[in-house]
């Protein structure tokens, strides 16, 4: 007796774009897992000094967020990760990894939301 092997579709994909965001090239990688995906930002590729975790619970209406690297007082990541939980329904993690100012954070949220508009399959 021989066992058949059947090819199963991957789980895991991987999408990237960018943006020229307030005269700075910022890059999006975007790691998309079963049920969760992982958000890269930054402005060099090699660099992952942030990440944090954000999940939809049944008891709050806003996801649960926590810092999982990186300095504890910035929670860029974990907003923003908690703001994209509660969009899709999903598990997100989220690197962020610029120096940025609120007007720039605001600009990157956007254009996150305006890729997952434009090509909601990829998160």
């Amino acid at each position: 007796m021989t066992a058949e092997i059947l090819p199963s579709e991957s789980l895991l994909s991987v999408y990237n774009f960018s943006g020229r965001l307030k005269e700075t090239d910022v890059n999006f990688h975007v790691l998309k897992l079963h049920d969760s995906f992982m958000l890269w930002i930054g402005t060099e590729p090699a660099k992952m000094d942030d990440l944090s975790m954000a999940m939809p619970t049944r008891f709050d209406s806003m996801p649960l967020g926590t810092q999982v690297l990186g300095e504890s007082t910035d929670l860029t990541s974990t907003s923003l990760a908690q703001k994209l939980a509660k969009k899709t329904g999903k598990q997100v993690f989220v690197s962020f990894n610029m120096a940025a100012d609120s007007e720039l954070v605001l600009r990157v949220e956007e254009r996150v939301m305006e890729e997952m508009m434009m090509n909601p399959d990829k998160f």
